[in-house]
């Protein structure tokens, strides 16, 4: 029998690792210790916070997105992940709960989220999270029903598809890549296999035109204005493992790419 209690309990989690997130992101970038302990703190007054003050989402809405001691205001930032945490963990529960593929793929969810927070955030790939996070996803390749050599190669192709472009533009004062993306490549390779891989970094492109064309179009951005390529591959890495195969199909039978398979 279908029920939702599943994907409730996943947003709940979410939430709750939208908002460890936020603090994670904040204090590997600026290099403050304490990850698994030490109280968070308003980032305007330095105030310590409370459980009232940290409850994922309802804290935002409750004091108006502004801090509950100074009254200042609190970034967009930190309710949008959480939001994006609570939505993403309540349709991955809800579909793979009862399946075998699980807790591993619910781990590739959550560093999928971060590194795509993260270089949201900062424009950067930490190695703290991106290692990891490449290390998982590699034992888990021995552990899925499609053959190993899929995925090793969809990492080759993911790591040398963006190697490529930095090696080539490196020396450019606006390089097209940054080094990070390498790693972002390797992980998504690892993940969904090479065939996927290829139509993978289709959708992510045509996530970046998305954003850029009307950033162009509205003056907001120019041609040397640098996007964080891991805020287009990351969504559609986690579109890829919510349902790549069907994505993959609909893609060869539209453009008649049947030698792929």
């Amino acid at each position: 029998m279908n029920t939702i209690f599943p994907g409730i309990a996943g947003a709940f989690v979410g939430g709750i690792l939208g908002s460890f997130t936020t603090l994670l992101v904040h204090r590997l970038h600026f290099e403050e210790k304490g990850i698994f302990w030490g109280r968070s703190r308003c980032p305007s007054c330095q105030k310590k916070l409370g459980v009232r003050q940290l409850v994922p989402f309802f804290s935002w809405l409750f004091y108006r997105g502004r801090c509950a001691f100074c009254h200042r205001s609190i970034s967009w930032f930190y309710l949008v992940t959480e939001l994006v945490f609570i939505a993403s963990f309540f349709i991955f529960v809800q579909k793979f709960y009862s399946t075998d593929v699980f807790w591993p793929l619910l781990t590739a969810v959550f560093f999928t989220l971060v590194l795509f927070v993260y270089d949201l955030r900062f424009l950067e790939v930490d190695r703290r999270i991106s290692f990891p996070a490449i290390g998982l996803a590699f034992i888990w390749i021995f552990f899925r029903d499609a053959p190993v050599s899929d995925f090793l190669l969809g990492g080759v192709i993911g790591f040398l598809f963006y190697a490529f472009q930095y090696f080539l533009s490196r020396h450019k004062k606006n390089p097209w890549v940054g080094a990070g993306d390498m790693e972002l490549g390797l992980f998504a390779g690892l993940l969904v296999g090479w065939q996927q891989l290829l139509v993978l970094f289709f959708i992510a492109y045509i996530f970046g035109l998305l954003v850029a064309l009307p950033l162009l179009c509205t003056g907001q951005a120019d041609r040397k204005t640098p996007l964080p390529m891991g805020a287009f591959l990351m969504p559609a890495l986690l579109l890829f493992l919510y349902t790549g195969e069907k994505i993959l199909h609909w893609y060869i039978d539209f453009f008649g790419l049947s030698f792929i398979l």
